[in-house]
């Protein structure tokens, strides 16, 4: 018996010595204790003291509609011919009845003063509305005319990639009516894999951001690239770190305001049955100075939360589960997951069932 003992407490030991993930879940307790940071259960009093998540602007409150060639625009050149039938009109019958009033640049606002005709907004405009309005306004001194509007130079029709492609640079939009894909694929393609690479659209002074992965799934997401937008392959502002017994550990991209616990678990290989302890899910938190929530418990006492924070999530618990569909992770946050209660014993009898290594023998 005193053997069995014996054996039971040498092999305890032992493990404690085994690879670890990081902290134990009574590591992680015990230190925020000593250095009086709270740690926040997961439960609905601390979601809803965090407040609901907040969506940022992405890439669907952009407008759908697909580029269109022909429309005339800031920056362009077009050309502006009349013709007149009647012999009392606009043109004498000396006249050659087709003149060509010459090139004219549109300006900032639409604009191009022309002879005959005066000031006129064709910004937006397709060439035969133009060609119409200018007809209209011919009415006003001829008989019969009509008005043909080329455009020579367009200034604007092109999109820019940036980033992390193959081949960033300046493209033209198409008849195709390209999308963020067709864009991103003409750059050569985004270099990240999808699920943890952002696409940035810029359009003025609007921007929005998604990954890559919702864009290839979400069609909503895949907007049409209009002229002058400014496409931005690669890492998003926000990243968080993850850590522990995931199987995959390290720093992610995300766009903020969009993505939650329980995506960050997911993006990090979710949690693994053999090591990771879903009772020990930890979000380490440093909240900015001046930042706080209030926390209410279940007898109406009222609590300030500053600085470092903890949150602790129950995967086992269904509820909870559920709450990290609703906790927003933050730029900066790590994400913990303690060890499986006997991993580190498994991890022990790994290294006493692994074959010793045999040094090689030495060349004579």
């Amino acid at each position: 018996m005193k053997r069995s003992c014996l054996s039971l407490l040498l092999t305890v030991a032992l493990a404690a010595c085994a690879p670890a993930d990081g902290p134990t879940t009574s590591g992680v307790v015990s230190k925020a204790n000593q250095n009086e940071v709270p740690i926040l259960q997961l439960d609905a009093a601390t979601v809803a003291a965090l407040g609901p998540v907040r969506k940022t602007s992405s890439l669907s409150g952009f407008s759908g509609q697909s580029y269109v060639p022909g429309i005339i625009k800031p920056g362009d050149t077009i050309s502006v011919s009349v013709f007149d039938t009647g012999e009392s009109g606009l043109f004498s019958a000396t006249d050659v009845a087709n003149v060509s009033l010459g090139e004219f640049a549109v300006s900032s606002s639409g604009t191009v003063s022309l002879p005959f005709i005066g000031t006129v907004n064709v910004g937006g405009r397709s060439v035969n509305s133009a060609q119409q309005l200018l007809t209209d306004k011919l009415r006003e001194t001829s008989v019969n005319p009509s008005a043909t509007v080329n455009i020579l130079r367009k200034e604007s029709d092109s999109y820019a990639v940036q980033g992390s492609v193959a081949s960033g640079g300046t493209y033209d939009l198409t008849a195709r009516s390209e999308r963020l894909l067709d864009g991103i694929a003409a750059a050569g393609g985004a270099q990240g894999a999808p699920e943890e690479t952002i696409v940035t659209l810029v359009r003025g002074s609007k921007t929005g951001s998604q990954s890559l992965a919702s864009i290839i799934a979400s069609p909503d997401q895949n907007v049409a690239i209009q002229p002058g937008d400014v496409i931005i392959v690669g890492g998003g502002e926000a990243s968080f770190i993850a850590d522990g017994a995931l199987p995959s550990t390290g720093e992610f991209n995300f766009v903020e305001g969009d993505f939650t616990l329980a995506q960050a678990v997911a993006q990090a290989g979710g949690l693994s049955d053999s090591r990771s302890n879903p009772r020990a899910v930890f979000v380490f938190r440093r909240m900015p100075e001046g930042e706080s929530f209030i926390l209410r418990d279940t007898q109406g006492n009222q609590r300030r939360i500053t600085g470092d924070v903890i949150f602790r999530a129950n995967f086992r618990d269904p509820s909870e589960r559920l709450r990290a569909n609703r906790f927003q992770m933050r730029d900066g946050d790590v994400l913990y997951v303690g060890n499986a209660p006997l991993a580190n014993f498994s991890k022990f009898f790994q290294i006493f069932n692994s074959p010793p290594e045999i040094p090689a023998v030495p060349e004579l």
